[in-house]
């Protein structure tokens, strides 16, 4: 059963709208030149480094140089996702692009032809739009990926089990069918349920590791579901093992997640799978860098109520929920979140409930890799050394974007660091901000939103640029009949040279085509072929709200239009090698054991010879070893001597030919 809000209309924080966007912008021209002056002549990289902060973006530029938009598809059926959406669309290696989504093109409640909408871009064009879902019998909520060289997998659930069809050659011939997965680990104590809301990722020499994760959903009685997440695992797409995962580890597998909490990623041998989305438990990351046999934790937030139900809220508690993660061609795990708010209500803190606030002064998407420290903190902030509830740190502002001014009581201003906002609700010179217009009417909608700004995607291109899609209200559209904002997709950009977030520079449903249409639930293609470019999908709808779901807002359905867009933003947001046409003599990279004792071995699958310079760096960003070595075409296996190494966090970056890969370890 998904978390419900005690939704409360009354803007208990009581802030001007005009005075936020009033004092913020003033803020933001001071902290431009400042941000510049203070970055100027810093040598940074794809390593551990501390980036300085940058300005905030206070209006959308429009600045891509190339824009392709495609409807891949239409549904009547809107509900894409119980939180967010991910796993939908992946790239091959030679461009071609491949896009999901759940379909169906019944205008009514009962979606009888609902499953997998499928479309193929082929470098050229898209496949006509799908007039039949994929599978023989009704599903829901398919995850695709890369299966081996040039195939693709899917899988969906539905007809009682989680399913899985492929294809040897993506976009081309019949799809086979593997047949169900395995329902429940052994002892699971009720076998009439079957896994859910699946989401599916390849791992592996030649993307021939299966790994998935779904969720097992028991209904108690009318107030109470037993939920379980699970993994799966399989080189063959036939033979399954089946567990619940790394969160066994921490007994965190049951009642702590549900259904669309978590979302995966991989790159070579590296899975990272991200766990957020839930109300009363921390953000965590598991990440194997040996094809998801054994798992490293990371709290990438610490809530502090952490595992707590019944809990009594000592302060405002600013918090994450829906999220997006990529993994690079270094290694490193790149993770996006929105935030929200969740206020003390005094009339009920007995019990531990809370009023949700959804004003601009919360608004944020939030962004961490795991090259940086964790859990994200909050520092101690001296403007407000006379109030120890803001002066910090507090655990309950890590996540906390917006800050009051001391000196003008009843303003806000926004935290002047880019290098962890990726964005927020975006201002337009002219148009003030009506938390009037903030559209809430179910708590279906708000439930897949939470946050105001919600839905991050992330895209990162094979030099470690990203760009992060999400969508949020834009005061420049407001809905007449709805007497509500609009929703738009807008797009960061992070160039890995800078390593910080041009905020908001797009916004990619900046057409007549979308000027009267609701646009959420964004989702991406992880990792891109071509240098500078990012793919991005998102549904379209003119009516805002939704028509499904168990509280839902639309009367009647409507047309919703599955968009694909690929984005080439302007060249100052992504840094392109000159010789970026050389061969990479890197072609898979990873470390073992991890954690190391006393050796750490360095596993380079090299296509051509060459030398290759090893750089380790502490947490600090401190340079603790260096050497070269010469490596030839094929396996080559390097190692670093780490028993005289202190106990704790290091990054080792290997360059060779121009290319370099920065790789987290940990030294027992």
């Amino acid at each position: 059963m998904k978390k419900v809000l005690l939704l409360s209309l009354s803007l208990a924080l009581g802030f001007s709208a005009f005075a936020q966007q009033r004092v913020a912008k003033a803020d933001l021209r001071q902290a431009q030149a400042k941000a510049q002056k203070e970055f100027a002549g810093k040598e940074v990289g794809n390593t551990a480094a501390q980036f300085a902060p940058q300005t905030q973006q206070s209006v959308v530029v429009n600045r891509y140089d190339g824009l392709e938009s495609a409807w891949t598809m239409y549904t009547f059926y809107d509900l894409q996702s119980n939180q967010y959406v991910a796993n939908r669309m992946f790239q091959l290696p030679d461009g071609s692009v491949a896009t999901t989504a759940t379909m169906s093109h019944e205008n009514n409640q009962t979606a009888s032809d609902r499953g997998t909408g499928y479309n193929f871009y082929n470098g050229e064009d898209w496949q006509d739009q799908p007039e039949n879902r994929v599978e023989p019998f009704k599903t829901g909520w398919p995850s695709i990926a890369q299966w081996k060289e040039n195939g693709e997998i899917l899988l969906a659930h539905g007809n009682g089990h989680m399913q899985c069809f492929v294809r040897e050659k993506a976009g081309e011939g019949e799809w086979e069918y593997k047949g169900a997965l395995p329902d429940y680990p052994e002892g699971y104590p009720y076998p009439t349920e079957y896994p859910t809301w699946p989401r599916v990722v390849t791992c592996g020499e030649n993307h021939d590791v299966i790994i998935a994760v779904a969720a097992l959903q028991h209904s108690i009685s009318s107030d109470e579901t037993d939920v379980r997440t699970c993994m799966w695992r399989s080189t063959d797409a036939e033979n399954w093992t089946i567990s619940y995962g790394p969160l066994e580890e921490l007994d965190y597998h049951i009642g702590n997640f549900s259904a669309d909490d978590y979302c995966m990623a991989a790159n070579g041998h590296t899975v990272a799978l991200l766990y957020s989305g839930c109300t009363h438990n921390s953000v965590f990351m598991f990440k194997s860098t040996d094809d998801g046999l054994t798992w490293e934790t990371t709290r990438v937030w610490q809530d502090p109520y952490e595992g707590q139900t019944d809990v009594v809220y000592e302060d405002t508690l600013f918090r994450p929920m829906n999220g997006a993660i990529v993994v690079d061609n270094h290694g490193v795990a790149h993770v996006a979140l929105n935030t929200f708010e969740m206020i003390i209500d005094e009339d009920n803190i007995a019990n531990g409930t809370f009023s949700y606030y959804y004003g601009r002064g919360v608004d944020g998407i939030l962004y961490w890799n795991d090259t940086q420290e964790a859990p994200i903190a909050d520092t101690y902030h001296p403007e407000y050394a006379g109030d120890p509830h803001l002066a910090g740190p507090n655990p309950h502002h890590a996540a906390r974007l917006w800050w009051p001014i001391p000196e003008e009581p009843g303003y806000v201003h926004m935290v002047n660091d880019s290098t962890k906002w990726i964005g927020f609700i975006p201002m337009y010179e002219g148009v003030e901000w009506s938390n009037d217009m903030y559209y809430m009417s179910g708590s279906e909608y708000v439930s897949k939103v939470y946050g105001a700004s919600a839905h991050p995607a992330l895209s990162c291109d094979p030099y470690g640029n990203l760009a992060c899609a999400f969508s949020s209200p834009n005061c420049s559209r407001p809905s007449e009949a709805q007497s509500a904002y609009y929703r738009s997709i807008y797009v960061s950009y992070r160039n890995v040279d800078e390593g910080y977030w041009h905020q908001i520079e797009d916004d990619i449903t900046d057409d007549f085509l979308f000027s009267q249409s609701e646009n959420l639930f964004t989702f991406s293609v992880p990792n891109t072929v071509n240098p500078g470019e990012f793919w991005f999908g998102f549904q379209s709808d003119d009516q805002i709200g939704f028509y499904w779901g168990s509280n839902a807002t639309q009367t009647e359905g409507s047309n919703n239009d599955i968009i694909a867009a690929k984005v080439v933003p302007a060249p100052e947001f992504v840094s392109v090698p000159e010789n970026h046409d050389a061969i990479n003599p890197m072609t898979s990279v990873r470390v073992y054991p991890n954690p190391a004792t006393d050796v750490l071995n360095i596993e380079v699958n090299a296509s051509q010879s060459s030398v290759m310079s090893i750089n380790v760096f502490n947490i600090m960003g401190q340079k603790v070893m260096e050497s070269n070595v010469n490596i030839n075409a094929g396996m080559n296996t390097p190692t670093i001597n780490t028993a005289d190494f202190a106990s704790g966090i290091y990054f080792v970056t290997v360059k060779a030919n121009g290319f370099e890969n920065t790789m987290k370890f940990i030294v027992k």
